[in-house]
């Protein structure tokens, strides 16, 4: 007996030894965000300063046989009924300059911190009851047209683009993280079946893309490296030079680190700018927008030169450089998440400034030819709504006109509703069904994502918006291999992400825990 377990024992140690051998040479170390922190603003047990999750990540060849795959095949979307009735280019890179000369690889003291996140304030607008008086808005009204008969062209899909399957998006290693306690879950009715069925294929989806798509700062500028976090917020990484492993790729960007050579930040009389312009980022305050919507918080650190700062430094630099008569669109999404809903404060030159103040600059200005077809000033004005209806102040005045006008958007983009679900590829100008598969993840992405932000919640789940939600779901699902541009490709994927949030209650900057439990189950 004693000579049959030393037998045993001896093929064990064997057995684990090799395994173990093979599995750390295939290995690859990444450095993923933090826990988010509580509703109420408290950290939940970790912080910006705190060293990051280090996970191991199996490459796809070397996956564990063993471990259960998603499922292969997807439920069928229904067969709804198309929306008839009426609205209106896009937010396009500024054109590029030469790219400046790399900076000299820097070999940083310390770990990039994990961008935390504040998640106390919403970025879903609440919508309020129907105001009982119209006025004439004093900003461009859509106009209605008829119902166009004409059929949409069939979904275009590229060539060379296979649907993402089983073995697509691999599995994450074990990791070790810290219990997070479970609040008591709300009572609330069941999604129709035919919402829940595009969960699991939403799911598949953003797990793909976060997995096989991460940036590199060898290759991405500034844009393009906010365009790629856009949709996973803190959980994004990046590829560097600096590092083994990707890292946090906010806090590439708040470290000033090069993404294709070029840096946002810079330090003037002692005070932190944000530089606009090619290959940083193409309109004033976009940046400290995108970290808005990451929900990051303002205590966040930047380092610029040695020296060191916040985000709300960065905060305090938008302010100072509102600018009457100008693109505020950006500015106005990001100070309203960030400053109380009657905030004032002064600009460089002296003049008087409120978020009442941005909002009627920004609904006295076209939609029609703004940056994506409008749709970043549309959503910009229902931050500000949010905000305002969160604090309880009164809906009246250029509020009430503000609130009509993305009331009249919400119609119209429904009114020019393709039948497939996607929606106009000539913006809010009219109706459009371009055949170009590009043209229409572009403008569907966007305003499905402008729609997402400014309905009511019990109309997340209405025909019409099921409808676009799986049409962006579907043309991501059939072209995982498709090279897409990466603004198009991150305000789509951003769309989902918050339609994941809003209505399956997925919490911002768990999308690495959730691939992992995924993979576990």
């Amino acid at each position: 007996m004693q000579r049959r377990t030393a037998i045993l024992l001896g093929a064990l140690a064997f057995w684990s030894t090799t395994t173990l051998d093979s599995i750390t040479a295939s290995a690859q170390e990444v450095i993923v965000a933090p826990v988010l922190n509580t509703a109420d603003g408290s950290e939940a047990g970790s912080s910006a300063e705190s060293p990051m999750i280090r996970v191991a990540l199996v490459p796809a060849e070397k996956k564990d046989p063993f471990k259960p795959q998603p499922p292969t095949t997807s439920e069928e979307a229904p067969v709804l009924e198309p929306a008839t009735g009426d609205a209106s280019a896009e937010e396009a890179q500024p054109a590029e300059k030469p790219a400046d000369k790399p900076a000299a690889e820097l070999t940083p003291s310390k770990e990039l911190p994990a961008a935390t996140l504040e998640v106390e304030k919403e970025g879903k607008p609440e919508q309020p009851a129907k105001p009982e008086k119209t006025e004439k808005v004093e900003a461009e009204q859509p106009a209605d047209v008829e119902p166009a008969d004409e059929q949409p062209a069939p979904l275009m899909q590229d060539q060379q683009a296979k649907p993402i399957k089983e073995g697509d998006v691999t599995p994450m290693a074990e990791v070790e993280v810290e219990p997070v306690p479970m609040e008591e879950p709300e009572v609330v009715p069941p999604l129709p079946g035919y919402v829940q069925a595009l969960q699991p294929r939403i799911h598949r989806v953003l797990d793909y893309y976060y997995r096989t798509q991460p940036g590199d700062a060898s290759k991405h500028d500034v844009w393009e490296t906010m365009h790629g976090f856009l949709p996973w917020g803190v959980d994004a990484l990046i590829r560097t030079p600096d590092y083994r492993q990707p890292v946090s790729a906010i806090g590439w960007v708040c470290w000033n680190k090069p993404c294709r050579g070029n840096r946002l930040f810079a330090v003037q009389n002692g005070q932190l700018m944000a530089k606009q312009g090619p290959r940083v980022q193409g309109h004033h305050g976009q940046f400290l927008a995108m970290l808005a919507q990451s929900y990051v918080a303002p205590s966040y650190e930047i380092q610029v030169d040695g020296q060191t700062f916040t985000v709300q430094d960065l905060i305090e630099f938008e302010k100072a450089t509102c600018v009457p008569k100008s693109e505020l669109t950006f500015k106005l999404l990001a100070l309203s998440y960030y400053l109380p809903a009657d905030a004032t404060w002064k600009s460089r030159d002296g003049q008087e400034w409120s978020l009442e103040r941005l909002l009627k600059e920004e609904i006295t200005q076209k939609v029609v030819g703004a940056a994506c077809g409008g749709t970043h000033r549309l959503t910009g004005i229902s931050f500000a709504l949010a905000a305002r209806k969160k604090a309880g102040l009164p809906m009246d005045g250029v509020w009430e006109k503000a609130e009509e006008y993305i009331n009249a958007y919400h119609k119209h983009s429904f009114q020019i509703q393709n039948p497939d679900g996607s929606f106009s590829t000539n913006w809010f100008e009219g109706r459009g069904m371009d055949r170009d598969v590009d043209r229409r993840l572009q403008t569907s992405g966007h305003i499905l994502e402008f729609l997402i932000y400014s309905l009511p919640p019990e109309k997340l789940t209405s025909p019409e918006v099921v409808r676009a939600v799986n049409y962006v779901t579907t043309i991501l699902e059939q072209n995982p291999r498709h090279d897409w541009s990466i603004g198009p490709r991150g305000h789509a994927l951003h769309a989902l992400v918050l339609y994941d949030q809003l209505v399956f209650g997925t919490k911002p900057g768990s999308r690495t825990q959730e691939i992992l439990q995924t993979s576990h189950d």
